[in-house]
């Protein structure tokens, strides 16, 4: 995954090592999970078990600031990728991995795509790869109401997770004001190789829960020699945004699919 422009990261950080759970160390493969913003790498529980029904290796790690990596601090694009690079070289079969990320775990595959090397990356995925480009000023506007709505649905969804992730340091100020950064004022990506598979969750319908085909598309269109790779950008109008956690086998499935270098489903349609 060499990058093709510049794609230095930002000066390095110390930090220990990301705190993760590797299963089945014998497989032959490693696929590597990324979790979403102010979540863990639990997010994967009810995918992880019908891959490993195939024999894959799977690790999951915690993003800094989040679940039991929330002691290493900031969180940033840089640093989280960097770390992953990190766990991938000591812990991937042969130094080598699929890498799978959602929502802000697609944000970082596309750090990642940029500074890995080539042996690092066997393919990658990406799914929830939103943007939403606001003028600099309204970002820091969005940021109070970002964290206030965050903590208000989550606490109406599931109080005593909330509460147990208040208590822990997890989804703090300085987490959601980064975030809304990636969001609201995203970086240019840098151009990237390598086999990638870009999805747009596009359930019409369900507005708020639906991912944005042109943000995918922008993630797509960095791909150098995408066609010769045999990389794609899809959607598919029946599964929403979180859908590794409402239809975990199907996603299970599709990551499966895109490991073996079999066709997708139907159901996923090129976005043109």
């Amino acid at each position: 995954m060499a990058p093709t422009t510049s794609a230095k990261a930002s000066e390095p950080q110390s930090a220990p090592e990301l705190y993760h759970e590797s299963e089945n160390p014998a497989g032959q493969e490693t696929i590597l999970f990324i979790h979403g913003a102010c979540g863990s790498g639990s997010e994967w529980k009810d995918v992880i078990p019908h891959l490993l029904l195939e024999g894959f290796h799977i690790l999951v790690p915690d993003l800094p600031a989040h679940g039991k990596s929330v002691s290493i601090q900031p969180f940033t694009l840089d640093l989280s990728a960097q770390l992953i690079l990190e766990l991938i070289d000591k812990h991937a079969k042969n130094g080598r991995a699929h890498v799978v990320g959602l929502s802000l775990g697609a944000h970082i595959v596309a750090r990642i795509a940029e500074l890995a090397k080539p042996t690092q990356i066997s393919s990658l995925m990406a799914s929830g790869y939103n943007t939403i480009p606001k003028p600099s000023y309204l970002r820091s506007i969005l940021t109070v109401p970002t964290f206030c709505a965050h903590h208000l649905i989550s606490f109406v969804m599931s109080p005593k997770k909330e509460l147990a992730q208040v208590q822990n340091g997890e989804s703090g100020y300085g987490l959601i004001s980064e975030v809304a950064k990636i969001i609201f004022d995203p970086r240019v990506l840098g151009e990237f190789r390598g086999k990638t598979l870009v999805i747009c969750a596009a359930d019409k319908n369900s507005w708020l829960a639906r991912d944005k085909p042109e943000s995918a598309k922008e993630f797509f269109e960095k791909i150098v020699d995408a066609k010769e790779s045999g990389s794609r950008v899809v959607a598919h109008y029946a599964i929403r945004h979180a859908w590794h956690v409402e239809e975990p086998k199907l996603f299970a499935d599709t990551v499966s699919t895109w490991v073996k270098g079999e066709a997708l489903d139907d159901a996923f349609e090129d976005i043109e």
